[in-house]
């Protein structure tokens, strides 16, 4: 993971915005990540060794949720287009997998939070 870019989020900061471009996703290596609905609400917490911002391996994704730095949090940052070369070098296979399960959660999501 060294050729990703670390990234370091003060407590209370927003990694990223409900509608905001999905460019990158995020694995954390210390601290917590609170996931944000459109009602401003916690829905989800990540800690180390989880991803989140997931949609961005999905071309033209759209940041379904926020998520804001509980606490100090140092992050691997990922551009969805390297995910995907990663993903590509695996088996083509896999994007298709992985964007199937995306848009089921999504649709679970919106079910979950009208």
């Amino acid at each position: 993971m060294s050729e990703f870019e670390s990234q370091i989020y003060a407590d209370g900061e927003d990694i990223f915005s409900i509608g905001d471009l999905a460019e990158h996703l995020y694995i954390i290596e210390k601290g917590e990540v609170n996931l944000i609905n459109a009602q401003a609400n916690v829905f989800a917490c990540a800690s180390p060794g989880q991803s989140f911002g997931e949609a961005a391996i999905l071309q033209g994704g759209v940041r379904s949720a926020g998520a804001r730095a509980h606490g100090e949090v140092a992050c691997r940052r990922i551009s969805a287009e390297k995910a995907s070369e990663l993903l590509l070098s695996h088996s083509p296979l896999l994007i298709v997998i992985l964007e199937a399960l995306l848009l089921q959660q999504s649709m679970q999501n919106a079910l979950r939070n009208p």
